[in-house]
């Protein structure tokens, strides 16, 4: 065990002389490697290879994971751009909305001879879409029951009860409803009427067996009933219909006014100044 001992003392040693010389030897410049540098560098090349595929690719991993965490950011960022924009144009589009409301009722009332209130359509039947509608007036504003409603088109209908700050109006296409009105052309008296049938038109009946109706007529309010102002237009005559033993007629008129559309209409609050 003792010369065993020795021996390994001898083999280290020469080891490690033969490692100080091969450190020595490859320290200093050389033009040439040695066959033991050449046989490592051929050995190593295919593992050196593979530790560089393998690094190139964690980089890119990591590079990735770093692209998304920004594209991530940069999403939610632009994200919040577009929500933001969204409720610019919204309330752009709500003060455009406001002044045409204002200029139309403006310009309206400036080409009329009637005392106006200007008012906005608020709500509507939910179960008869075209029987009525809610304003935003009511008698904190001056507006009582029975009052004339028009628009820049024509009669709306009749005011029918009222609260503090709005309105029900009765709409003149509702059966309920009937206006007194004249033929333009001829100038006969007539009766306009909602008509039951043919939901958002209009039933005219002659109040004078000399009135005469042809379609195209225009019929327009006759101021007789003291509830709406007269010659305010009505609708006009698209079919005459005659009634038995052809001593009298009916007509169908289709109104001016696009009642599915209303959004701002007029409350008559005086009778036609003189």
């Amino acid at each position: 065990m003792g010369q065993l001992w020795r021996w390994r003392k001898v083999l280290a040693l020469v080891a490690v002389l033969l490692l100080a010389g091969l450190i020595y030897n490859t320290s200093q410049p050389r033009s040439k490697l040695s066959f033991i540098e050449e046989a490592l560098r051929d050995i190593l090349s295919p593992v050196q290879l593979g530790l560089t595929r393998v690094t190139s690719a964690v980089d890119s991993v990591i590079t990735g994971i770093k692209e998304i965490r920004t594209l991530r950011e940069r999403n939610a960022y632009l994200e919040n751009r577009v929500v933001e924009l969204q409720n610019q144009v919204y309330h752009l589009t709500e003060y455009q909305r406001e002044n045409e409301y204002l200029r139309e009722a403006l310009d309206f009332k400036n080409t009329t001879a009637h005392q106006l209130l200007a008012a906005e359509v608020i709500g509507r039947s939910p179960t008869d879409w075209l029987s009525s509608l809610i304003i935003n007036k009511g008698r904190q504003h001056g507006v009582e029951p029975g009052m004339a409603v028009i628009s820049r088109e024509g009669v709306v209908g009749i005011i029918e009860d009222v609260t503090r700050f709005t309105s029900r109006v009765l709409l003149a296409i509702d059966p309920r409803s009937a206006i007194g009105g004249t033929v333009l052309e001829s100038g006969g008296p007539v009766l306009v009427e909602g008509d039951a049938v043919n939901v958002g038109f209009l039933v005219l009946t002659p109040l004078d067996r000399d009135t005469t109706v042809e379609p195209g007529d225009v019929i327009l309010t006759s101021g007789l009933s003291r509830l709406f102002p007269k010659r305010i237009p009505i609708g006009e005559v698209v079919s005459v219909e005659p009634a038995n033993y052809n001593l009298s007629f009916t007509a169908q008129v289709r109104p001016f006014v696009d009642f599915s559309r209303l959004s701002l209409v007029f409350v008559v609050l005086q009778e036609e100044i003189l």
